[in-house]
């Protein structure tokens, strides 16, 4: 490396050395230009080809420097030239314009409110690692595997989330990184080669009986409206989002049901639930001065209302509770419905008429809640005659 050369490379603010003549040998063109990832200045020759006279030769290389020192100091840049252009876009850009794509499907109703909600925390959260760690005017072409495998170190290892989350966060790098492929932003994933983390199996945590009685007691005594939210998800199973979108018109007391709309199922399905007798009283009492066109449980302390409720006011309810009646964190709000799904395996139910109250994809997936003291033997294998 020439001595220019290494001293030009530790000047932060050259972007391009003019191009000279070097008659050596091989006649030659040649100038330093800045490689926009690198940074580092790269030397580029052009050679002159030969001609019978000296002078006609010359005349050549001089019209060929003033022709690239020309577009040089007009800003041009042959890296770039060359590259994808989209690849020297700011991440943070890209952020935004992936949002806009993501609010007008949820506009044209082809995607849910709650996607756009989650890629938009997840996309916050990206932001303010790539701020703290002075990244956010990064382009595209620093979108590699090395960033995001930081990135995701520190969620589940720095911040001690849980491998779940920890895969939620890979799962939505994927999406956003297969979606700008399909927008010529970049050319291949560069999350292929990152793995999962193994995620333990989830804790299925039954509220026993005598701890029900308590919370019952107190949010009849205390928060009644709160109560006929806990008391319906408990009975109905349904899901914590779905009940702060199900609307007045969606119960149908008469056939005793209530049906979950495709728009706010978590599996995009229109389906029904049962009201159980223990429900219907409650629920009758609960809509007594409704209107068809408002929620359910609204935001006004969970009386039926025309305004939506945030689903995390029914968790933050919840560990007031928890705390007040000092129960143990085990005991999540999402407790309430395994301890239905449990209940209802638990009396004897058919398989098949609790996964479809619960709505699950699978048998397979009620079945894991199914507790182990009602599991009986096999019949034919317990009385077999086989010899050892």
């Amino acid at each position: 490396m020439s001595k220019l050369q290494k001293s030009t490379q530790s000047i932060e603010f050259v972007d391009f050395i003019p191009a000279e003549l070097k008659e050596n040998k091989t006649w030659e063109v040649v100038y330093y230009m800045k490689h926009p990832i690198t940074k580092d200045l790269k030397r580029i020759r052009h050679r002159v080809k030969p001609l019978k006279s000296t002078i006609e030769r010359r005349k050549l290389a001089k019209r060929m420097i003033v022709n690239i020192n020309k577009k040089l100091y007009s800003g041009w840049n042959k890296f770039i030239e060359e590259s994808n252009t989209k690849s020297f876009a700011k991440v943070f850009d890209v952020f935004d314009t992936y949002l806009m794509t993501i609010k007008k499907q949820v506009k044209k109703e082809t995607l849910r409110k709650d996607t756009l909600r989650s890629y938009t925390s997840f996309i916050n959260n990206i932001k303010n690692y790539l701020i703290e760690n002075n990244l956010q005017d990064i382009f595209v072409h620093d979108w590699n595997e090395e960033l995001l495998q930081n990135f995701l170190d520190e969620i589940f290892f720095e911040r001690d989330n849980s491998a779940r989350t920890h895969n939620n966060y890979l799962r939505f790098i994927n999406t956003f990184s297969l979606w700008m492929i399909k927008r010529k932003y970049i050319n291949v994933n560069p999350a292929t080669n990152i793995d999962r983390i193994k995620e333990g199996t989830k804790k299925r945590i039954v509220i026993s009986h005598k701890d029900r009685e308590t919370i019952l007691n107190y949010m009849k005594e205390n928060h009644y409206n709160y109560y006929v939210l806990c008391y319906t998800a408990f009975y109905t199973l349904i899901r914590r989002t779905e009940i702060t979108k199900i609307l007045v018109s969606d119960v149908f007391l008469k056939n005793r049901i209530i049906n979950i709309r495709a728009d706010i199922s978590k599996n995009g399905k229109e389906q029904v639930v049962t009201i159980p007798k223990p429900l219907i009283n409650v629920l009758i009492e609960h809509l007594s001065k409704a209107k068809n066109s408002d929620y359910l449980f609204s935001a006004d302390n969970f009386i039926p209302g025309p305004t939506q409720l945030n689903p995390k006011k029914i968790s933050d309810e919840w560990a007031k509770l928890r705390r007040k009646l000092k129960f143990s964190d085990k005991y999540q709000w999402y407790s309430l419905k395994d301890t239905g799904i449990t209940n209802y395996l638990t009396l004897g139910l058919p398989l098949i008429d609790v996964k479809n109250q619960a709505r699950h994809h699978s048998i397979t997936q009620t079945e894991t809640y199914t507790p182990k003291n009602i599991v009986k033997a096999v019949k034919s294998i317990e009385s077999a005659s086989l010899d050892f």
